[in-house]
């Protein structure tokens, strides 16, 4: 298990220029990466950077929220805490702000090698096993062994795990599971 602090994630701009992102974990590597956790402030509207050939799901954390305006002109409203939204990378997105500043947790991902889930669970829960498992703990504090997180820690599982991994504590955490597209893929 993999675990990164709030206070340690590399601080990236956006490919837009237009604000910045706390990334939490690159797998493999910052070029050409095949998925990615980040955490990214959103001051004002916009437009999202485009990443073409990956899916991604952006969950609210905190503020009033944001209205997501689609090419075809479809707007999706995210105004409740943990509510998430899954599109592809290079759909033409904008960014409405509902009432100031959000934060939003993002999960990014190959669409081609991988194919992911999220699910918002509270603690004390089991996290299910069998495939990589990625943890972020949106508000409250977990205890995963003798590993203690809190508010803004991600807890990753780089490797299927073979039993459930018991997450204890009083927290809300927003679970991404990873699967391989192929059966070959390490």
């Amino acid at each position: 298990m993999r675990l990164v602090r709030a206070a340690d994630a590399a601080v990236m701009p956006w490919r837009n220029g237009g604000g910045v992102t706390r990334e939490y974990l690159v797998h493999p590597g910052a070029d050409a990466f095949e998925w990615r956790v980040s955490v990214a402030d959103v001051a004002s509207d916009g437009p999202f950077s485009e990443f073409a050939g990956y899916e991604r799901v952006l969950t609210l954390l905190s503020g009033a929220g944001m209205g997501l305006t689609f090419a075809e002109g479809v707007t999706v409203v995210l105004d409740q805490p943990l509510q998430h939204h899954r599109f592809a990378g290079e759909d033409a997105v904008n960014a409405t702000l509902l009432s100031g500043p959000t934060t939003d947790l993002n999960l990014f991902w190959r669409r081609d090698l991988w194919e992911a889930t999220v699910q918002v669970l509270q603690a004390p829960c089991r996290v299910a096993g069998g495939n990589p498992a990625l943890a972020y703990v949106a508000a409250g504090a977990a205890r995963v062994g003798d590993v203690q997180l809190g508010a803004g820690d991600l807890l990753s599982t780089d490797v299927p795990l073979d039993e459930p991994l018991e997450v204890a504590g009083e927290a809300d955490l927003v679970v991404f599971e990873l699967r391989p597209v192929r059966a070959a893929y390490p």
